[in-house]
């Protein structure tokens, strides 16, 4: 498999030089195929990593699981989310649990340190303990449990390759992005459920055809109604979508330097790769691939430019440089 061939895309400017230079992959396309992009991937596989956790959850409307136990709007968006584990975050999950019949001991997953700042400081100061809720992870597992219930899958060991829920989900998702499940590879995702790479083209003919699909119109208002509850405060998800008033921008992040944002009115989306997985490079090449695609309006413009700011400051508040999106579209 020939690597991919990444180009600079962020420049960290001091001072007329460039400190810190950022490389990736942009890709522009439609259900058609690409349109622009920035890099060559050479048809190299990427694991989806948290960018599956929507297509995962697919199977809860084609099963109707979200009808049998009256999942909310609210409990949809946490199946999907990469959350920062905030009160409200664990409420939804605990109770996804309780509606499908199950408890956290259930759960074939680590506890972990909140992404929340506030929730940290809660813990600490009431002493509280990390629990398996807190894992940023915990709303597809839970929605992996309900999975499991209604396919009559075995619940003790659900994160393994054995289990039939690994085959359920991997095929559900290669037909998403219209791939054979002989031409993806399978690894194990940081929670321990499995995870697929396939090319950014077809990641992104999978979010097309999930969320311009009438089929899954509430994972859509899942996402455009609750954009906090699939990330949080401080990320790149839940930022695009609170700011872009017109809803109609999804964006979904996964580790490693993913992002993919789908324009439902345009029927078009961006996946952005950085190759290094700088976070807050990944923030600017969305925004700017965004930008160059003049997908937002002014208003989102000014809000997310406010989150993301492109200027370098010392400690003293004096301006030192700036960051510099350095690719083009085409």
């Amino acid at each position: 498999m020939k690597e991919p061939d990444y180009v600079p895309i962020v420049k960290y400017i001091r001072n007329g030089l460039a400190e810190q230079v950022h490389f990736g992959l942009v890709i522009h396309m439609n259900k058609k195929g690409i349109i622009s992009k920035a890099g060559e991937d050479n048809s190299y596989k990427f694991y989806h990593r948290s960018c599956m956790k929507p297509l995962q959850a697919a199977a809860l409307i084609d099963l109707e699981i979200d009808k049998k136990y009256g999942l909310s709007l609210e409990e949809l968006a946490l199946c999907c989310a990469s959350h920062t584990g905030d009160v409200i975050h664990q409420n939804i999950v605990l109770s996804i649990l309780n509606k499908t019949g199950f408890t956290p001991e259930d759960l074939l997953l680590k506890p972990h340190k909140p992404l929340s700042v506030e929730e940290q400081k809660r813990l600490i100061k009431n002493n509280f303990e990390v629990t398996s809720i807190h894992n940023n992870c915990s709303g597809k597992h839970a929605a992996m449990l309900a999975i499991c219930k209604e396919k009559n899958f075995p619940l003790k060991n659900y994160k393994d390759f054995e289990n039939p829920l690994s085959s359920y989900i991997i095929n559900n998702v290669c037909n998403l992005c219209e791939t054979d499940l002989s031409e993806v590879v399978i690894s194990k995702d940081g929670c321990g459920l499995p995870v697929i790479a396939t090319t950014l083209e077809q990641l992104g003919r999978g979010f097309l055809n999930l969320f311009l699909n009438p089929k899954y119109e509430k994972l859509k208002q899942a996402f455009l109604q609750y954009p906090f509850l699939i990330g949080g405060k401080n990320r790149l998800d839940s930022d695009i979508i609170n700011s872009d008033k017109k809803n109609i921008l999804i964006a979904k992040v996964g580790a490693c330097g993913l992002c993919v944002v789908v324009n439902i009115l345009k029927q078009e989306c961006i996946v952005v790769k950085v190759a290094d997985s700088n976070m807050e490079a990944r923030a600017i090449t969305v925004i700017e691939a965004l930008n160059q695609l003049k997908w937002p309006d002014c208003e989102f413009s000014g809000l997310i430019n406010n989150i993301y700011s492109k200027d370098i400051y010392s400690q003293d508040c004096d301006l030192l440089g700036y960051i510099n999106p350095c690719f083009k579209l085409s």
